[in-house]
C-alpha cells in the first residue's frame, strides 16, 4: 500500500512528517531518507498497536 506524507521542514533543518492515511503516524528525520525510513516505522508500530 502507498502512503501520503504531509512533510514539514523545521527552523532547525529538520523534517517532520505525518501519514494522511494514518494520522497517529508522526515522525522526523535530519533528512528526507531518515524522515521515511522513520515514517515507515512510525506507520507500522501504528498499525501493529491496532
Amino acid at each position: 500500500m502507498e502512503y501520503t506524507i504531509i512533510i514539514y521542514k523545521n527552523p532547525n533543518g529538520w523534517y517532520t512528517g505525518q501519514c494522511e492515511q494514518v494520522p497517529e503516524a508522526i515522525s522526523q528525520g535530519e533528512t528526507l531518507e531518515e524522515l521515511k525510513e522513520n515514517m515507515a516505522d512510525a506507520i507500522k508500530l501504528v498499525q501493529e498497536s491496532v
